[in-house]
């Protein structure tokens, strides 16, 4: 015989499923037809903000659900007397959840004469979400803090303790063949005794899902063809600026592509668009950007590695003029990023995927990505890493600003920044150059954005910001 408890809820879920509009989810509460519960919950206003926010984590952890805001608990109706006040306290509530959800702008109902507001909070597919830092779950009509053995229990029974283990939505064919090759030959020529298949390789590394149809989470960020496709926060935008704000856009790249590719791909944008500075080995003239390598490749690998993959926020590499700045979802704790700073204590938010990127030399050892940093900017006479954080966001800034002229390219462009405008002939005399030469550093300089060609003929200027 069928539980009647089971059937009950049964019922429940397909009511509010079949639910269409805020206005039937608040005549539903209104003429007692419905009680609170897993699937709706009411309040009276946004006095009491920390209920607020305990109701959009427990929604989110707990497969979703509908918050109304403007009915007290006797179902008599409230009112709410500023719209944009219940929005923006609302707004705060979310901001203090962990991984932010999906919450819809509230549909407000007049309902005789009196203001309604519905919001809709839609779950997270398994992922826990807390409220300052307090992992929240629906239970019956009430939102409550999970325990230790709650938290374990639940993720149990998903079979996951971790997000880069739990099913994508990606099916199994949106494998980068190319890349999956690149790995297995790495690890075979590692262990040539003991070969790998492309079935083993998969299995062991945790990159497909049980029942192999689709990938993980993990198998996505490592193997996947076009990752954003499944996870959007699985891009990075890369946009270079003209001058030193964020206003005239001169280039701009969105990188998707599995962790190793992405690394190389956002590596060559940076390289392109960076300034120069030249170097010597034995009669060899060497250009390279002016800032290290080295540091940029740790920054990047970073953004890939340490990223909150869990919180919808895009990953962002902004260059200026004068610096080049890192932005990503993934903010450690304060006392975590004092240790970080400090003695380089390793932090691994994705340990799978470092240890995809591990063993073909795109990860350093744990720990060592900010020291490398400043070591490698101290080594060419640049600033330390700027870093800062807020909410979940971390913030990297590189500077290059107030650096001596190294190459032709910089005192031209320093000459060109002082008098504004500039022509061929006017660099050739001043520096007792080539036409052929100034053209090249001129053109190079406007590629990169810090000039701007006007005109032709020989009497064509350069103009600089």
């Amino acid at each position: 015989m069928i539980n009647c408890k089971i059937v009950k809820y049964i019922n429940m879920i397909v009511y509010y499923c079949c639910m269409t509009n805020a206005s039937e989810i608040v005549e539903a509460v209104l003429t007692n037809r419905r009680d609170e519960g897993l699937l709706i919950d009411w309040t009276e206003g946004t006095k009491n903000l920390d209920s607020i926010g305990a109701a959009i984590a427990a929604f989110a952890t707990s497969g979703g659900g509908w918050l109304v805001i403007g009915i007290a608990k006797n179902r008599s109706l409230a009112d709410i007397p500023d719209k944009q006040v219940l929005i923006s306290r609302v707004g705060e509530a979310l901001r203090n959840c962990r991984p932010i959800p999906f919450v819809s702008d509230p549909e407000f109902i007049d309902k005789d004469g009196k203001i309604v507001a519905v919001y809709q909070i839609v779950g997270l597919g398994g992922t826990l979400c807390e409220y300052k830092d307090i992992p929240y779950h629906r239970v019956q009509d009430s939102n409550k803090k999970m325990s230790m053995a709650e938290l374990r229990q639940n993720l149990t029974k998903y079979g996951l303790l971790s997000w880069e283990l739990r099913p994508s939505p990606a099916p199994f064919d949106a494998i980068d063949a190319e890349e999956l090759e690149f790995y297995l030959k790495k690890i075979n020529e590692r262990n040539p005794v003991d070969k790998q298949t492309n079935e083993n390789f998969l299995k062991m590394n945790k990159a497909v899902a049980e029942g192999g149809k689709s990938l993980t989470n993990l198998g996505l960020i490592a193997l996947g063809r076009k990752p954003a496709e499944y996870l959007p926060q699985c891009q990075i935008q890369l946009v270079r600026f003209r001058g030193d704000k964020p206003i005239d856009r001169i280039s701009s790249h969105l990188a998707n592509l599995p962790a190793r590719k992405i690394i190389f791909n956002c590596f060559n944008f940076l390289k392109l668009n960076l300034p120069t500075r030249e170097r010597y080995e034995q009669t060899n003239r060497i250009e390279e950007p002016i800032i290290p390598e080295r540091a940029l490749r740790e920054a990047i690998v970073n953004m890939v590695v340490h990223r909150d993959y869990t919180d919808p926020q895009e990953s962002l590499i902004r260059i200026f003029d004068d610096r080049v700045e890192f932005q990503n979802a993934g903010a450690p704790d304060k006392i975590e990023l004092e240790k970080i700073l400090a003695q380089g204590i390793p932090f691994h938010r994705n340990q799978g995927i470092y240890n995809f990127l591990r063993p073909v030399h795109q990860a350093e050892a744990a720990g060592q990505g900010i020291p490398i940093m400043k070591q490698e900017l101290k080594r060419v006479g640049l600033n330390p890493p700027e870093i800062t954080t807020l909410y979940n966001i971390f913030h990297l800034t590189l500077r290059f600003a107030e650096r001596k002229p190294e190459t032709l390219g910089d005192v031209v462009l320093l000459y060109g920044k002082e008098k504004k405008s500039v022509s061929t002939s006017d660099v050739m005399k001043i520096y007792n150059l080539s036409r052929p030469t100034v053209i090249k550093i001129l053109d190079e300089l406007e590629r990169k954005g810090f000039a701007q060609h006007i005109g032709k003929t020989r009497n064509s200027k350069y103009l600089f910001q």
